[in-house]
């Protein structure tokens, strides 16, 4: 470990330097351009052993954080980035609808800056090779787009809701082309996993649901969507992730189920995406006693030379999931370079702690040495031939992407009336029982629990509710509320005709939100007050509350559910959707 630390910190500091280099307007994006001038495509021969590793090491950038990986890009020791912000440790400002637009626009201009200068130190890297530059763009539970100041995307749950192709079709290629304006050029994902568990701590609502045959179907058309619209996709996560009761950002899960109920229930869903051709698949950590009682699949060759290149027949790129997960906690790096190539990896999403970017940063160049090292010893860990394969592969996608020349890219994304459109068509009345719609002149109180990223999004639900009725009084509670929050929450229900009730379950119901809603139902209840359910975000959470004979599932409370969401209650339009999951 000292000595490909001290080649590492070696390389880093008498690595060449090279002068400032002007990119066009034209070019910032594709990072290929200096002065408007385009250079030869190199082949994978052209690149030294180190260069190779290099074009299969992908780590973590967080906005704002782009200078540590300065001397790897210059160096050529990685192929791009996955690209993240600090989601959950922002804590100013603090997010409000007051705040919330001016907020986002501030973390866009990180996002375009962070980009820029990646782009323009791989500029000057010695062969000028473009970066892949990647971003997870999901909705529901996933805010992390919004922490970079990307637009809301709708959640898959949502757009399975619509049961319609068409409405994620017109979603996703409005996702790529979002994300080729933002400057980045490959999405992780499409999510793949079928939810078969409704207590799972990391998919829900990222899910198109717990069907299989409908779960492959929505994610070959989002991964077609995007690879149409020149943004590579990476089906995830591999062999499937639904069935777990533990989060691998944190732990190690394992899906202990029988070989044919795996294969019936979840990988069945990965084939439609990967025989209609999308670029990448994305391993996940995760242990399959079935498939393999010894690695996670990430690390296993019997899942991923054996299951999914020999028998589903997957020619493309495999990826795998963060290299920093709770899940592969405590391996060194030189180890998990070793375990994750040796089981078929062409792609190594290879980062450090988040807390510790001083250490992160010298990752790229512990690989390139471990690699190089272990070749001239002539013992190799590693085959130097799948290096190479490897590196082509990534080089040959960035070719066929047009990254070495400059890109069109347009404005006009169609993004919004996609969400539009996706909204119209997923929102759900999930029942009706006490035949509480449409409400007319009635004096409504409605209290919704959310995190602040939603509180403008909330605002277009009662909003909406205000332009029609006489009265609505409103109650915006975060997620875990407090004392004044239940005050003000039973002073809002005193003289209300109706009370609706804005629940946000994310990976846990939170305990005090659930006790305060159990409270407020019977509130409600003795008081003789019709009380509605309006899930926000996860629809599990629907089966806590069976007294709710009135329940509405939004799957992630964006500007367009929350209004469509308001204008079913009043009557203004029919709910369209339909429930994408058993409730138990």
């Amino acid at each position: 470990m000292k000595k490909y630390l001290f080649l590492c910190f070696a390389f880093l500091f008498t690595a060449p330097v090279w002068g400032d280099t002007v990119l066009t307007a034209e070019c910032a994006n594709s990072g290929r351009c200096s002065a408007g001038v385009e250079n030869p495509v190199p082949t994978v021969d052209d690149l030294t052993l180190r260069e190779q590793v290099g074009q299969t090491i992908m780590p973590r950038v967080l906005i704002g954080e782009q200078k540590a990986f300065k001397k790897a890009v210059l160096n050529g020791e990685v192929t791009g980035f996955f690209i993240k912000a600090k989601e959950g440790a922002v804590t100013q400002p603090k997010i409000t609808a007051k705040n919330q637009a001016r907020f986002i626009a501030r973390q866009r201009k990180r996002l375009e800056k962070t980009i820029r200068d990646l782009n323009k130190w791989a500029a000057k890297s010695p062969h000028k090779i473009p970066l892949l530059l990647a971003v997870d763009y999901e909705g529901g539970t996933v805010t992390s787009p919004m922490f970079m100041g990307l637009k809301q995307m709708p959640s898959n749950m949502l757009l399975a809701a619509s049961g319609d192709e068409k409405v994620v079709a017109d979603m996703y290629a409005a996702q790529a082309k979002e994300i080729l304006l933002s400057g980045a050029n490959t999405a992780l994902g499409p999510v793949t996993d079928v939810n078969s568990n409704p207590l799972n701590p990391i998919i829900q609502t990222r899910s198109f649901g717990d069907n299989s045959a409908d779960v492959g179907r929505f994610s070959r058309v989002a991964s077609q969507a995007l690879e149409n619209n020149g943004v590579p996709s990476f089906t995830k996560h591999f062999p499937g992730h639904g069935d777990t009761s533990s989060d691998s950002h944190y732990e190690q899960p394992v899906t202990a189920l029988p070989a044919e109920e795996l294969w019936q229930t979840h990988i069945s869903a990965f084939q439609p995406a990967i025989t209609a051709g999308g670029t990448g698949v994305l391993s996940a950590h995760v242990v399959y006693p079935a498939l393999d009682n010894e690695n996670t699949a990430s690390f296993s060759a019997k899942i991923l030379k054996g299951l999914l290149r020999e028998k589903m027949g997957f020619k493309g790129i495999i990826a795998t999931d963060g290299l920093d997960m709770g899940a592969v906690k405590g391996v060194g790096v030189e180890e998990i370079v070793r375990r994750a190539y040796g089981a078929g990896n062409n792609l190594l999403l290879l980062s450090g702690d988040i807390r510790d970017v001083k250490t992160a940063r010298t990752y790229p160049c512990r690989a390139a040495d471990y690699v190089e090292y272990t070749q001239l010893a002539a013992e190799p860990a590693v085959s130097a031939e799948f290096v190479r394969e490897s590196a082509e592969k990534i080089l040959q996608l960035k070719e066929r992407l047009g990254l070495f020349q400059s890109r069109a890219v347009t404005t006009d994304t169609g993004f919004l009336a996609a969400a539009k459109q996706a909204a119209e068509a997923g929102v759900t009345l999930v029942r009706d029982g006490q035949n509480l719609l449409p409400l007319k002149d009635k004096k409504v109180c409605a209290v919704l629990f959310a995190d602040g990223i939603f509180s403008l999004q909330l605002r277009a639900f009662t909003d909406t509710l205000s332009t029609y009725l006489p009265q609505v009084a409103a109650v915006y509670a975060p997620r875990t509320p407090g004392e004044a929050d239940e005050q003000a929450a039973r002073a809002c229900m005193d003289g209300a005709d109706v009370v609706l009730l804005g629940t946000s379950r994310t990976s846990v119901m939170d305990q005090k939100q659930y006790v305060l809603v159990q409270e407020l139902f019977k509130q409600a209840e003795q008081h003789n007050q019709p009380a509605a359910l309006v899930s926000l975000l996860n629809p599990y959470e629907i089966a806590l509350y069976p007294q709710a004979k009135t329940v509405l599932a939004l799957y992630g409370p964006t500007a367009d559910t929350a209004r469509v969401a308001a204008e079913i209650l009043l009557g203004l339009r029919p709910a369209k959707g339909h429930l994408p999951i058993k409730l138990k």
